[in-house]
């Protein structure tokens, strides 16, 4: 604002209050008689008065908003077609400041008459984005006195940034000389204060149906800066996968293969084609090993012993892909529909672990139950299951450490706690969480986990100290749901506020912001190559994401219920598995990263096909894994229909 400006609305402030001598010797002295205004930037009405300040220094009724409101609502239901889906955008975040302000002003009787006159415009055109507003308006009814307003989280969201709105230039112009016009100067208040209007040049499609909400709209105005930041997505030197690929490619090399599947001796011909194919495949792994990173943390070394575990399994591991099913085993907990949380497993699949709402953990160890079948039944059930106490509230989260020895779990007391399998005793509780800690997860290379929380922050630890490493603060939201990338450099996070983000443990920044699910995410997945990051959602809705570039290639709403577990296939992560509370654990045919320059409008149906569907009879699929021989392994609570 310049100074000519300003002097002109002291003028009018004078001239307001009948000061007429202050009036003319500051017009006198100020020359204001010759000055050119600026009216775009003051909102000048045809007299040149700046009424919108002289209103905001004015003490103005409450209802005043409600009746501003209903005017602009019944202008834009009256605009023309070609406008009206576009005005309407500003409709919403106008109608919560509304409501807000009345509610500061302790006017809680017209705010309550706004909201119940007006909310139906919001939640009942069916889309999804209705759906989430109207969670969001039923949060801000909780809200009727003003000190409710630094308690609400979506009061809080409002309050915190400014609502984006895309307008067209023109449409943009007919909204101001509307408000202008109409003396509407509490909303251009509040358009100029918490309203953020970005404009086009031409007008868009899509209307009112835009996919933007209190908690996700402040969050896209960030995402373009964070996603451009340069990622080190390459798997680590020396790991397991790439030596047991040296290895083999070495015992081919050594063994020539002299007849074919029949038993036939191969001709000249067939032993050139073998041999090619076979010098391919050893370029191509020699450029896989190649595109290797030096970690950057502190990381500890596998145990030889482990190692060749490893070794032995990746030997005997099947192929899996589109045409190639993997073979799967479904583990079901009976009686306990309303007290188990979570599910996990051992990476073999020789144990699973069940964590429970009387804040019990039980581990099941199945090769001991196979063995002991052959027993009496009482001595089977007391060598079979080891029950660990410690928690005092509900378990929610659980997880293995790589050796298989130790088993992280988190809790509703707001702690995580570190467990000898063998032993059956706990050896740590880490305590730093405010609110219940509703996941955990182990790092793949050991030694470092993640808690995510109830107050909005994941958490990294290590296993020598009960203070956490990094605090990763941004969602607006509870944390539900953490999983750690394959090189153990990132840690990606699902939030109650629909986003997802990528952190650098290096540094506890923010590396990628992802939003698009449309209800609170719930489940996540690394690709075995660290390049595709595959969420799961409330609303069965699955979205596969290129981390590189920072983009959506794939969506998937197929499923009936809330996507409770996501795993992708050992080896080249062909196959992704999907559990839900719709009794259905889905495989699809994982199609990886595609080209940038892709068109991105059938993204949802070409990314990711469906292959098979198994319809349990009455269980929620609360858990997926694979194996490293890749044998999927799934298990759920019985849920008996009465």
């Amino acid at each position: 604002m310049q100074d000519a400006d300003i002097d002109r609305i002291v003028l009018e402030y004078c001239k307001k209050r009948g000061f007429a001598r202050t009036e003319a010797l500051l017009r006198q002295e100020a020359g204001v008689d010759a000055m050119a205004l600026a009216p775009q930037r003051l909102h000048v009405n045809s007299n040149g008065i700046v009424e919108n300040v002289l209103y905001s220094l004015a003490d103005h009724s409450p209802k005043q908003y409600a009746d501003s409101f209903h005017r602009l609502a019944a202008w834009v239901d009256n605009s023309l077609d070609q406008y009206r889906d576009e005005l309407a955008r500003v409709l919403y975040p106008m109608f919560i400041h509304c409501y807000l302000e009345l509610i500061s002003k302790r006017a809680t009787s017209v705010a309550h008459q706004l909201l119940t006159k007006q909310k139906q415009r919001f939640i009942s055109t069916g889309a999804t984005t209705s759906k989430i507003r109207q969670q969001e308006i039923q949060d801000l009814q909780s809200v009727a006195v003003p000190e409710h307003i630094s308690s609400n989280r979506v009061a809080q969201a409002a309050r915190a940034a400014r609502y984006p709105v895309t307008l067209s230039t023109y449409s943009f112009q007919l909204l101001m000389a509307f408000l202008q016009g109409s003396k509407l100067w509490l909303l251009l208040g509040i358009v100029n204060q918490y309203i953020k209007v970005q404009e086009v040049a031409t007008p868009m499609e899509g209307g009112a149906a835009e996919e933007t909400t209190l908690l996700t709209g402040p969050i896209q105005g960030d995402v373009v800066t964070i996603n451009q930041k340069a990622l080190d997505l390459m798997l680590l030197q020396d790991n397991v996968e790439d030596k047991w690929r040296e290895e083999k490619a070495a015992a081919e090399e050594t063994a020539e293969q002299e007849f074919d599947e029949q038993g036939k001796p191969l001709t000249k011909k067939q032993r050139q084609q073998l041999k090619r194919a076979a010098d391919k495949e050893r370029a191509k792994q020699r450029q896989a090993t190649q595109d290797r990173m030096e970690p950057q943390i502190p990381l500890v070394g596998m145990a030889d012993e482990l190692e060749a575990q490893l070794l032995e399994s990746l030997d005997k591991r099947a192929s899996v892909g589109p045409t190639a099913l993997p073979s799967a085993a479904f583990y079901t907990f009976v009686n306990s529909h309303h007290t188990l949380n979570c599910v996990t497993s051992s990476s073999d699949g020789a144990c699973v672990a069940g964590g429970f709402s009387d804040s019990s953990v039980r581990i099941y160890d199945l090769e001991k139950m196979a063995a002991a079948r052959t027993q009496a039944q009482d001595e089977a059930a007391g060598s079979t299951v080891s029950l660990l106490w410690g928690h005092s509230a509900a378990v929610y989260g659980l997880d293995y450490t790589p050796d298989q020895q130790l088993l992280f779990t988190s809790s509703a007391d707001g702690t995580v706690r570190l467990w000898s399998t063998e032993l059956a005793v706990n050896l740590v509780a880490y305590r730093g969480h405010n609110f219940p800690v509703w996941d955990v997860a182990s790092s793949p290379h050991g030694y470092y986990f993640a808690s995510a929380s109830a107050d909005k922050t994941a958490r990294m630890w290590c296993t020598e100290r009960t203070n956490p490493l990094r605090i990763l603060t941004g969602h607006q939201s509870d944390v539900d749901v953490v999983r750690w990338h394959p090189n153990s450099h990132y840690i990606a996070t699902g939030s109650s506020d629909r986003s997802i983000r990528l952190w650098d443990v290096r540094d506890s920044s923010t590396a990628r912001v992802f939003v698009g699910h449309r209800s609170p995410v719930t489940a996540l997945a690394f690709s075995p190559d660290g390049q595709t990051l595959a969420s799961g959602s409330e609303d069965g809705t699955m979205m596969m994401w290129d981390l590189r570039e920072a983009r959506r290639f794939g969506v998937t709403p197929n499923h009936k219920g809330p996507v409770w577990s996501l795993a992708f296939s050992q080896g080249d992560g062909a196959i992704l598995a999907s559990g839900s509370a719709d009794h259905t654990l889905q495989l699809w045919g994982s199609q990886q990263r595609q080209d940038s320059q892709e068109a991105s409008a059938h993204e949802a149906s070409s990314s990711c096909s469906l292959l098979r569907t198994f319809q349990t009879k009455a269980t929620p699929v609360f858990y997926v894994h694979f194996t490293p021989m890749n044998l999927l392994i799934g298990s759920g609570a019985l849920t008996l229909r009465r």
